[in-house]
């Protein structure tokens, strides 16, 4: 396998119709060469097809595939699919291609720099059923390019997958950790409209905007939590309005599944008070996305299950956070209905978006590319995984507070400890979802016995 390259590269092309074109490659931003002017890169040569061929940048190496029964030259040789290093050269059509280097990998300084967790809290994963991190585990090297600029063009192209012609093959598919930056682009947004409507609410007292506000407050940062797990789904098979709509429908099935829980089980509220809502809202949030998702046996992967997940728990979430606002603000008024919003967003990342990604990932782990089986809820190492969520909302709901410092600044010191928890669990298992592919794609290249 080639070694990795650093950083920053362009394709060009050095020979044929298309010589002088240049395109720099961007990490997990797929391209299509061809002579159809929707093409990424848009060809001259006529022995091109209108869609050639996909070409990924992982951010360690560049894989290419062709599309339909197209075929391109690597190095003289006719393929359909494999990785371009600097040495190489890809004829496409009668055009030769290259690898260039543009950039000396000065990446500007991370936020999270500093910031690395080999080897911690290795004991929380043994006792929750998820894989302990590897000791190369950097938080630095995920969001190394949360800082990074980026154009709108940028932006579009990462929209651009999970769509039948768009969606890798197993042997291109990047197997290391994703670096994840649309979900702060999308949270920043979200919150800058956020802020835009409480001024102009607080500003003009226009009531007409409460409900507005109250709504986007809902939804800014679990959605931006969403579009995270999104990117963190490497095999990119699953498009954005996939999600959306999983969040919509899962929102509401997850919702009602829920109530019909509580309503009949009421004792558990009588033992359990608030707590009970642990059992009762996981239950209905895996059930949601069980109900849904059980027959789309094309999306077999570990990490399509925790975004599955995600966007449930997004879905319920925000529903809920808009029904708390509501209440709030017709016996409270419009100030604690917005400390309530507020509070509900900044700590919505910790708990349901990540639970319910946690648990329906433990289902996928165990579902593989089997159809699902109800006996598959009975794996030892689901119902670990399950009931210490469970046990983290359960905790989450219950009246008792950390001793000497309840808060650190306005947020509940339990519920960042127990947060805290839940990421070192969804870590663990998009490390396993990552290890899923990369014995999935052993499999691929392996070479076949001759007989």
């Amino acid at each position: 396998m080639n070694a990795p390259i650093n950083g920053q590269f362009a394709l060009q092309c050095v020979s044929g119709p298309d010589k002088g074109q240049s395109v720099v490659l961007l990490p997990q931003a797929r391209l299509t060469l061809g002579r159809s002017p929707i093409a990424s890169v848009p060809l001259t040569d006529p022995e091109a097809a209108d869609m050639h061929l996909l070409l990924l940048f992982d951010g360690q190496r560049v894989h290419f595939h062709t599309i339909g029964s197209h075929l391109v030259e690597l190095n003289g040789i006719s393929t359909t699919m494999g990785e371009l290093n600097q040495s190489g050269d890809l004829r496409v059509g009668t055009s030769h291609w290259r690898l260039a280097h543009v950039m000396a990998d000065d990446e500007p300084g991370s936020p999270f720099e500093g910031f690395d967790f080999s080897g911690s809290f290795n004991r929380i994963s043994s006792l929750t059923g998820v894989d302990a991190l590897d000791s190369d585990f950097s938080l630095k090297t995920i969001f190394a390019k949360v800082g990074e600029q980026r154009s709108d063009e940028d932006i579009e192209s990462a929209f651009t997958v999970g769509t039948r012609q768009t969606t890798p093959a197993v042997g291109t598919i990047a197997s290391h950790w994703p670096q994840p930056w649309l979900f702060l682009r999308f949270g920043g947004s979200a919150l800058f409209l956020f802020f835009g409507l409480y001024i102009a609410v607080m500003q003009f007292q226009n009531e007409l905007l409460i409900p507005g506000l109250l709504f986007v407050g809902s939804f800014a940062v679990p959605f931006a939590s969403l579009i995270f797990f999104w990117e963190m789904n490497a095999p990119q098979n699953v498009s954005l309005y996939q999600a959306i709509k999983l969040l919509f429908t899962g929102g509401l099935v997850s919702v009602l599944i829920s109530l019909f829980f509580f309503s009949n089980t009421a004792f558990l509220g009588t033992f359990l008070g608030a707590s009970s809502a642990g059992i009762v809202e996981e239950s209905g949030k895996l059930l949601a996305v069980i109900l849904l998702m059980r027959t789309k046996n094309q999306y077999h992967w570990i990490l399509n299950g925790l975004l599955f997940g995600a966007a449930v728990g997004t879905g319920f979430a925000a529903f809920e956070s808009a029904g708390y606002a509501f209440v709030v603000l017709l016996q409270g008024g419009f100030g604690p209905a917005l400390s309530t919003i507020f509070l509900r967003g900044v700590l919505s990342p910790f708990s349901h978006v990540v639970w319910t990604a946690i648990t329906a990932a433990a289902v996928w782990r165990v579902k593989g590319q089997q159809p699902f089986d109800w006996e598959m809820l009975r794996d030892k190492g689901f119902i670990r995984t399950f009931v210490a969520v469970m046990l983290l909302h359960m905790l989450w709901n219950s009246p008792f507070e950390i001793p000497i410092i309840p808060y650190i600044w306005f947020l509940p010191t339990k519920q960042i400890l127990l947060g805290t928890i839940a990421w070192v669990m969804a870590l663990g298992i998009i490390q396993s979802g990552l290890k899923q592919i990369k014995k999935a794609q052993q499999a691929v290249l392996q070479p076949r016995a001759t007989v």
